[in-house]
């Protein structure tokens, strides 16, 4: 499944839903996924925002893995976007800079 969604109202762009975040290494063109996250019943009864989204639509309920189900958004950084997102700041400094599991990430030390 796909759905469009606008991004800040000057260029559409479509976020997909994965079951699995598998990234092809070669497709750069698709940054933002849903990826599902499983919350098991026992823990999403506790705070009772489960059944709210239940009812609002937010979230479905998967019986046979005993979960409910929210899709998690997910964005994949380019290789010197995080860089340039906080290039600017004055209060930290990047320490360390790495790609893992198909995504760019940085460390940030706070001045």
């Amino acid at each position: 499944d796909q759905l469009k969604r606008s991004n800040d109202g000057l260029e559409d762009k479509t976020i997909v839903y994965h079951s699995n975040l598998s990234i092809d290494e070669n497709d750069n063109t698709q940054q933002e996924y849903f990826v599902p996250w499983h919350l098991p019943f026992h823990r999403a009864e506790i705070s009772g925002a489960s059944a709210a989204a239940l009812e609002n639509g937010f979230a479905k309920k998967d019986d046979k893995k005993g979960a409910v189900v929210y899709n998690r958004y997910y964005h994949v950084f380019v290789e010197g976007e995080l860089q340039r997102l906080v290039a600017g700041m004055s209060n930290a400094t990047i320490v360390d800079q790495f790609y893992d599991k198909s995504n760019w990430c940085i460390v940030l030390e706070k001045l």
